[in-house]
Protein backbone atom coordinates (compact mmCIF):
# COMPACT_ATOMS: atom_id res chain seq x y z
CA UNK A 1 0.00 0.00 0.00
CA UNK A 2 2.56 2.52 0.80
CA UNK A 3 4.52 1.85 -2.28
CA UNK A 4 1.88 2.54 -4.33
CA UNK A 5 1.16 6.02 -2.75
CA UNK A 6 4.91 6.46 -3.46
CA UNK A 7 4.42 5.78 -6.90
CA UNK A 8 1.38 7.81 -7.32
CA UNK A 9 3.56 10.76 -5.38
CA UNK A 10 6.55 10.51 -8.04
CA UNK A 11 3.91 10.36 -11.01
CA UNK A 12 2.11 13.95 -10.00
CA UNK A 13 5.67 15.15 -8.51
CA UNK A 14 6.93 14.03 -12.65
CA UNK A 15 4.40 15.91 -13.65
CA UNK A 16 5.06 19.18 -12.55
CA UNK A 17 8.79 18.74 -13.73
CA UNK A 18 7.57 18.16 -17.15
CA UNK A 19 8.05 21.28 -19.01
CA UNK A 20 5.04 22.10 -19.64
CA UNK A 21 3.85 22.17 -16.37
CA UNK A 22 6.45 24.86 -15.95
CA UNK A 23 5.67 28.49 -16.66
CA UNK A 24 8.10 29.70 -18.70
CA UNK A 25 7.11 28.62 -22.49
CA UNK A 26 6.00 30.20 -25.14
CA UNK A 27 3.38 29.95 -27.89
CA UNK A 28 4.26 30.79 -31.79
CA UNK A 29 1.60 31.31 -33.67
CA UNK A 30 1.04 31.90 -37.64
CA UNK A 31 -1.95 33.35 -38.74
CA UNK A 32 -2.73 33.20 -42.37
CA UNK A 33 -6.27 34.78 -44.19
CA UNK A 34 -6.26 34.35 -48.12
CA UNK A 35 -9.41 35.41 -50.13
CA UNK A 36 -9.76 37.05 -53.29
CA UNK A 37 -6.29 37.40 -54.34
CA UNK A 38 -5.20 38.36 -51.27
CA UNK A 39 -3.13 37.30 -48.45
CA UNK A 40 -2.75 38.68 -44.63
CA UNK A 41 -0.26 36.88 -42.23
CA UNK A 42 0.24 37.63 -38.32
CA UNK A 43 2.92 35.28 -36.68
CA UNK A 44 3.68 36.52 -32.93
CA UNK A 45 4.62 34.69 -29.76
CA UNK A 46 3.04 35.06 -26.53
CA UNK A 47 2.79 33.73 -23.26
CA UNK A 48 -0.67 32.51 -22.09
CA UNK A 49 -1.91 32.56 -18.39
CA UNK A 50 -4.97 29.65 -17.61
CA UNK A 51 -8.10 30.72 -18.04
CA UNK A 52 -7.64 34.33 -19.15
CA UNK A 53 -8.43 35.35 -22.81
CA UNK A 54 -5.40 36.95 -24.75
CA UNK A 55 -5.52 38.83 -27.81
CA UNK A 56 -2.67 37.55 -30.09
CA UNK A 57 -3.49 40.28 -33.25
CA UNK A 58 -5.38 42.97 -34.35
CA UNK A 59 -5.41 44.71 -37.41
CA UNK A 60 -7.45 47.55 -38.72
CA UNK A 61 -5.99 48.65 -41.99
CA UNK A 62 -8.41 51.35 -43.54
CA UNK A 63 -5.92 52.30 -46.42
CA UNK A 64 -6.22 48.44 -48.42
CA UNK A 65 -10.02 48.22 -47.86
CA UNK A 66 -9.27 44.92 -45.58
CA UNK A 67 -11.98 44.08 -42.92
CA UNK A 68 -10.76 44.54 -39.50
CA UNK A 69 -9.52 41.01 -37.95
CA UNK A 70 -8.93 40.20 -34.10
CA UNK A 71 -7.37 36.33 -32.80
CA UNK A 72 -7.39 35.68 -29.70
CA UNK A 73 -5.81 32.50 -27.63
CA UNK A 74 -7.32 31.22 -24.03
CA UNK A 75 -5.25 28.18 -22.46
CA UNK A 76 -8.13 25.74 -21.51
CA UNK A 77 -5.53 22.69 -20.23
CA UNK A 78 -2.02 22.23 -19.52
CA UNK A 79 -0.66 18.47 -18.38
CA UNK A 80 2.25 17.05 -18.54
CA UNK A 81 1.72 15.58 -22.46
CA UNK A 82 0.22 17.91 -24.17
CA UNK A 83 -1.38 22.26 -23.96
CA UNK A 84 -5.07 22.70 -24.83
CA UNK A 85 -5.66 26.06 -26.35
CA UNK A 86 -8.79 27.46 -28.31
CA UNK A 87 -8.09 29.69 -30.39
CA UNK A 88 -10.97 32.39 -32.32
CA UNK A 89 -10.33 34.68 -35.05
CA UNK A 90 -12.93 36.89 -35.81
CA UNK A 91 -13.51 40.13 -38.63
CA UNK A 92 -15.38 43.16 -38.37
CA UNK A 93 -18.47 43.28 -41.04
CA UNK A 94 -19.38 46.26 -43.02
CA UNK A 95 -22.09 47.17 -40.64
CA UNK A 96 -20.04 46.92 -37.39
CA UNK A 97 -21.28 43.54 -36.18
CA UNK A 98 -18.22 40.95 -35.59
CA UNK A 99 -18.55 37.37 -37.27
CA UNK A 100 -16.03 33.95 -36.03
CA UNK A 101 -13.75 32.66 -38.80
CA UNK A 102 -12.36 30.22 -37.26
CA UNK A 103 -12.85 28.85 -33.41
CA UNK A 104 -10.83 25.78 -32.93
CA UNK A 105 -9.03 24.00 -30.06
CA UNK A 106 -6.03 22.57 -30.50
CA UNK A 107 -3.90 20.33 -28.35
CA UNK A 108 -0.14 20.25 -29.01
CA UNK A 109 2.83 19.38 -27.14
CA UNK A 110 5.83 20.91 -26.42
CA UNK A 111 8.11 21.99 -29.75
CA UNK A 112 5.83 20.24 -31.39
CA UNK A 113 3.67 22.00 -34.04
CA UNK A 114 -0.08 21.63 -34.49
CA UNK A 115 -2.19 22.93 -37.59
CA UNK A 116 -5.49 24.08 -38.40
CA UNK A 117 -6.86 24.44 -42.04
CA UNK A 118 -10.18 25.38 -43.35
CA UNK A 119 -12.09 26.72 -46.29
CA UNK A 120 -14.87 29.11 -45.83
CA UNK A 121 -16.85 28.12 -49.52
CA UNK A 122 -19.57 31.24 -48.75
CA UNK A 123 -16.75 33.80 -48.26
CA UNK A 124 -14.17 31.93 -50.67
CA UNK A 125 -11.50 32.38 -47.75
CA UNK A 126 -8.95 29.67 -46.48
CA UNK A 127 -7.63 30.12 -42.94
CA UNK A 128 -4.16 28.20 -42.00
CA UNK A 129 -3.46 28.43 -38.28
CA UNK A 130 -0.30 27.19 -37.20
CA UNK A 131 0.53 26.82 -33.50
CA UNK A 132 3.75 25.42 -31.50
CA UNK A 133 4.77 25.49 -28.01
CA UNK A 134 8.45 26.18 -26.90
CA UNK A 135 10.24 26.32 -23.93
CA UNK A 136 11.93 29.50 -23.19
Amino acid sequence: MQMNEWGKGLVLFSAFLSPLAMADWLLDVNFELSSAGSTQTVNTSLSLLPGEETVFFGTADESSHRRELVGSAELLEVSAEEVKIAFKVQERLDDGAWRTIISPTISTGLNSPASFETTDGDADKLVKLQVEVTSV
